[in-house]
């Protein structure tokens, strides 16, 4: 049986462009029901889903080692970190399509996020073979730093809020600022 002009059917275009990486917004996906498809339809579905989850993981790692490695100083490393976070959002987001059965998502991202923690896990591991290696001390303590200040995994994201234009960066160190004691005031004479 054909399952085509359905939720089905836009569900599957959709991995299939997101898997290329040519799409990421899935806001417009209809709400799938497991009792409205055959057995093997839903199946398939189920495994498209699963591969083009795995297989955008994969290039997100793959990125984020590229960038890592290309880094020139721990700051471009914790910005290849941070900035891979973003990726992961949109994995997550996939994964927990509101479209997709509840048991079914949370299922879904939970894998996603072991996997997340799975390469944090990976990359806390090369620092410690580093250490082994006999890298310098101070590199290993650096990097150390950078992955636990930068963590890729960050679970249960609050909600972002609108923030003033006006308002300071927190994560930015405060200006250093010279204060000059203005002259004193003199009484007219």
């Amino acid at each position: 049986m054909a399952v085509t002009g359905s939720g089905y059917q836009a569900w599957v275009t959709f991995l299939d462009r997101w898997r290329a990486g040519q799409a990421n917004d899935a806001s417009g996906l209809p709400l799938l029901a497991e009792d409205d498809y055959p057995v093997d339809s839903w199946a398939r579905l189920i495994r498209r889903l699963g591969d083009a989850l795995a297989s955008r993981l994969q290039a997100w790692a793959e990125g984020l080692l590229r960038a890592m490695a290309e880094a020139r100083d721990e700051f471009e490393v914790a910005r290849a970190l941070t900035q891979s976070r973003q990726g992961l959002a949109v994995i997550r987001a996939v994964a927990a399509h509101p479209g997709l059965p509840h048991q079914l998502s949370r299922h879904l991202l939970d894998a996603v996020d072991e996997e997340i923690r799975s390469a944090q896990q990976a990359l806390m591991e090369n620092i410690e073979s580093a250490r082994r290696a006999g890298v310098d001390d101070r590199i290993i303590q650096a990097r150390t730093r950078t992955l636990r200040d930068n963590p890729i995994f960050v679970n249960a994201s609050p909600a972002p809020r609108r923030i003033d234009a006006w308002a300071c960066d927190p994560s930015r160190p405060p200006r250093r600022q010279i204060l000059i004691d203005p002259p004193p005031i003199r009484p007219e004479e």
